[in-house]
């Protein structure tokens, strides 16, 4: 996890210390501003998934990871945004051939559980894709 040393590193500290107390996972926790560390964690790494705010507005055009040579062809890239559909780290990716995915389909799903605890059904997952034009390689 990359965090900006902030007035919310302490939160996630906690989290890494939650997710190291009730689970197997190994985690660690780094300052964002360590560009070089984050190359050397994103080289070991087979997904990289952005869950910040940073591409969208008002952080539209910008990227947590500085350029395309952080990313290699075999590293799967996910962003939590989905408006703009292709953020800049997407765009970043894109261009070092990688596999991308935006935030679209993690809003349509929570949008399906959020609409199924109000009406006890589910929302026709296949036709809002078709709506919303969300297409999977």
């Amino acid at each position: 996890i990359f965090n900006i040393k902030d007035k919310f590193w302490a939160n996630a500290e906690e989290t890494v210390k939650k997710i190291r107390e009730n689970t197997d996972c190994v985690v660690n926790l780094y300052d964002l501003d360590d560009k070089e560390k984050l190359r050397e964690e994103i080289a070991d790494s087979y997904l990289f998934a952005q869950a910040t705010g940073v591409g969208m507005k008002p952080l539209e055009g910008q990227s947590v990871v500085p350029d395309e040579t952080f990313f290699r062809p075999d590293l799967i890239v996910t962003d939590t945004v989905y408006a703009p559909r292709e953020t800049e780290t997407l765009r970043l990716a894109k261009k070092a051939g990688c596999k991308t995915m935006n935030g679209l389909g993690m809003m349509l799903f929570q949008g399906d559980a959020a609409f199924h605890l109000w009406t006890g059904k589910h929302m026709p997952i296949d036709h809002m894709k078709e709506v919303l034009d969300i297409k999977y390689d």
